[in-house]
């Protein structure tokens, strides 16, 4: 990142908040004199053009910012900018819903790309950094809806950024000065990767168009507190919102339309939508704990789903036996978890996430055999296999061969159950510290397959620690039956470690898109 920066004397840097911006530049070694702000006008741009070197610090400055001509060449993005946002958060991690705001993310990220890129002759070196925004820009529904400019740009900087560091700093070098080798090589190349790529609309696209109006008529009425004519709006959306692509935005839609339509008082048909449309609500957001915790343990869907309850039962199950039993060997087992998962050796990695499953109530084991599924986490209703490529560099895609592998793990583990088929259900994760896949293994990757960091699962881990924790402080020698039971579920719950909750968590990036 700092040798490419580095190959120019200015440059920009996008991120989605200050702090990223500033422990960006930090990283790189701006000097503090050499960094700029964009102001709040044009103007505000002109000590950074006028200056013969520095970094123009923009965080969350994805449009409205121009720097054309000779002004800057260089533009380094790092984060998404849904980052910044928190309902594009919530529809991305919680609801599951992230095609709903791709298209808007999707279009920031174009802009900052084009920052300094104004005009016909303009060009500038585009450095993505940070897992979540490569693996965004590797999506194949991101690029399928790009411009046909920006997605030959994109495929031919993916392609040749899968090249030794010294190469790679060598390319952009000859890009920025537009020497020999660019103009007879590289620019040809790029020139017919633009000319072959074309923008496919997807269809779930039209339906969002469609449904805009009707949500816009739901929300006016809402802030008008026209209750009932708000709920009958969100039946409406939901009208729009077909399909299993759309299908956890119609969750949220059913239940704001449950919701607006309790709030009708004294009328026994708005009554019946109410609960209609949360019968809808808990269908489409089946496999997924945020409408379960919006209600609260009080409510009618507070009874924890088969998955939890399973999740729940082992948890009881291995409290009461050893070594989880006792305290010494307790602190030991999860010291080692701990300990390993932050390590990339393969050993000890597949023995922690062993632990780790049974800390969430899972029959949990590494299958014999060569080529199989480095952990398996078998609750009776799901499982979930963890295909761990925690030694992987973080340059670089993951090979066709790993998702060949991973697409069979489930199917050997119903062979081995002596069953047809998987639990329903059922996913495998691929922990790797490489943000992307490769173009063929995207291609062949099953629906059930994703793909996590390493980050994530040693978060889950934390919070099954705390978890145990609470539960042997709360639950001494003697507790047991439904005194233990209530306990072991809150603490289970509010640390987010019910088996919904890990399946929420590992299960955001979707490998085959």
């Amino acid at each position: 990142m700092g040798q490419l920066v580095r190959l120019r004397a200015k440059s920009v840097l996008l991120t989605p908040d200050d702090k990223t911006a500033k422990k960006t530049a930090d990283a790189i070694g701006v000097p503090a004199s050499e960094r700029y702000r964009p102001g709040a006008t044009a103007a505000g741009l002109r000590p950074f053009i006028d200056a013969g070197r520095g970094m123009l610090l923009a965080p969350n400055r994805y449009d409205g910012m121009d720097l054309p001509d000779e002004a800057c060449n260089i533009i380094l993005m790092r984060g998404l900018p849904e980052t910044e946002h928190l309902q594009d958060r919530f529809l991305i991690t919680r609801l599951g819903a992230s095609n709903v705001a791709l298209e808007r993310v999707r279009t920031w990220v174009v802009q900052g790309a084009g920052r300094c890129t104004r005009g016909p002759r303009d060009f500038a070196l585009v450095v993505a950094v940070g897992r979540e925004l490569q693996r965004f820009l590797s999506r194949t529904d991101v690029r399928a809806g790009d411009a046909a400019r920006a997605a030959g740009g994109d495929r031919f900087g993916r392609e040749n950024s899968e090249v030794p560091a010294a190469d790679l700093v060598a390319l952009a070098r000859s890009a920025l000065d537009r020497d020999d080798v660019w103009q007879e090589d590289a620019e040809p190349d790029l020139t017919e990767r633009r000319s072959e790529a074309t923008k496919e609309v997807p269809p779930y696209l039209g339906k969002l168009e469609a449904s805009v109006r009707r949500e816009i008529d739901a929300w006016q009425a809402a802030w008008q507190q026209d209750w009932d004519r708000a709920s009958r709006e969100a039946v409406e959306v939901l009208n729009h919102l077909t399909g299993n692509e759309l299908r956890a935005y119609q969750a949220l839609w059913a239940y704001l339309g449950s919701a607006w339509a309790s709030l009708f008082i004294d009328s026994p048909a708005a009554a019946q939508r109410s609960r209609e449309l949360l019968r809808r609500a808990r269908v489409a957001a089946s496999r997924t704990s945020w409408l379960r915790e919006i209600e609260g343990p009080g409510a009618e869907a507070g009874a924890l789903d088969v998955l939890d309850a399973d999740g729940v039962d082992g948890v009881i199950t291995a409290f009461s036996t050893a070594p989880l039993k006792s305290t010494a060997k307790f602190n030991q087992l999860v010291n080692n978890m701990v300990r390993d998962l932050a390590r990339p050796e393969a050993s000890g990695y597949e023995q922690a996430l062993v632990t780790l499953g049974q800390l969430l109530g899972a029959r949990s084991f590494k299958p014999p055999g060569q080529g199989r599924t480095d952990t398996a986490w078998m609750w009776p209703s799901s499982w979930l296999t963890v295909e761990a490529k925690s030694e992987q560099k973080s340059e670089g895609g993951i090979s066709l061969k790993y998702i060949r592998q991973a697409n069979t793990q489930l199917d050997l583990l119903a062979a081995d159950e002596g069953l047809d088929e998987p639990a329903p259900g059922s996913i495998t994760v691929v922990v790797s510290p490489r943000s992307v896949v490769v173009d063929d293994g995207v291609k062949v990757a099953l629906d059930h397959l994703y793909l996590a960091s390493p980050k994530a699962l040693q978060t889950v881990a934390q919070r099954a620690v705390r978890a145990w924790t609470a539960i042997r402080g709360a639950a001494p020698a003697g507790v047991e039956g439904e005194e233990l039971r209530a306990v072991v579920q809150e603490a289970l719950a509010s640390h987010r470690v019910l088996p919904s909750q890990v399946f929420d968590d590992l299960s955001l990036d979707r490998i085959r898109r």
